[in-house]
């Protein structure tokens, strides 16, 4: 009994290994994946147990097995979604079965500019706080998130701006999002920007820009969220009017 229910786990390590593999560039589309004995080998399976595993991925497109010649891998897994609805990142990356996290939080303030000075009302945008963070999927970089909000809402400890940035205004200042004005465009990665999401300086982003509104629609936040393009996918339903 014990031995059937231990298969399904194994076999789900395999995939969520091989597709951590993928996800960090270590294997890249195009590449011939390890025979099934060196694989089993790695992941400390049986070659049963990795046969399933790999079979799931070809089922989803991950790999490509081309009979008498090996196994390769696919197109990259896309996040994708529509953009009418209005989720947080971590809302995003946990709706793909992926466990959110964030990285290098760099926190500091500074006077606004004059369109965040006109933006932000009662001369909340004389002082804003501005907010740089890698969120990532299972560890992976995936998105370099630029914020902005205003001095009513800082904080002295930047700690609390690991996850959720909306579930931050939210709990601790009562603002909850209720909806967002939203831009993408296609932008260039900076050194910084790049260095933080394994590219080189130069590689075309997905940037989307937003404006977030509470309840009584007053701008809380500013956000500039850049996307790698291969791992993203965007969707709008459009009707006719």
């Amino acid at each position: 009994m014990s031995a059937y229910y231990a298969r399904p786990l194994l076999y789900a390590e395999v995939v969520e290994q091989i597709k951590e593999k993928i996800a960090s560039g270590e294997w890249n589309y195009g590449d011939r994946i390890p025979s099934e004995s060196d694989l089993a080998e790695m992941f400390h399976v049986s070659r049963a147990t990795l046969r399933e595993g790999i079979s799931f991925l070809v089922n989803k497109g991950v790999l490509i097995r081309k009979r008498g010649i090996g196994t390769f891998v696919g197109q990259r897994e896309e996040f994708q979604g529509g953009i009418e609805t209005l989720l947080s990142i971590t809302q995003w990356i946990s709706s793909h079965g992926y466990e959110p996290g964030t990285e290098h939080i760099h926190y500091f303030q500074r006077p606004g500019t004059v369109v965040e000075k006109d933006l932000f009302p009662d001369r909340s945008g004389d002082v804003v706080a501005e907010l740089h963070r890698v969120r990532t999927a299972n560890g992976v970089p995936i998105i370099y998130c630029i914020d902005v909000i205003p001095k009513q809402y800082m904080t002295t400890n930047p700690n609390q701006f690991g996850e959720s940035l909306m579930e931050y205004l939210e709990n601790h200042w009562g603002q909850t999002v209720l909806l967002a004005h939203s831009a993408i465009e296609v932008v260039m990665a900076t050194r910084e920007i790049a260095e933080r999401l394994g590219l080189t300086q130069g590689a075309p982003l997905l940037k989307l820009k937003q404006i977030h509104y509470n309840s009584v629609m007053e701008p809380i936040l500013v956000s500039q969220d850049h996307f790698v393009p291969e791992r993203f996918k965007f969707e709008i339903v459009r009707r006719r009017p």
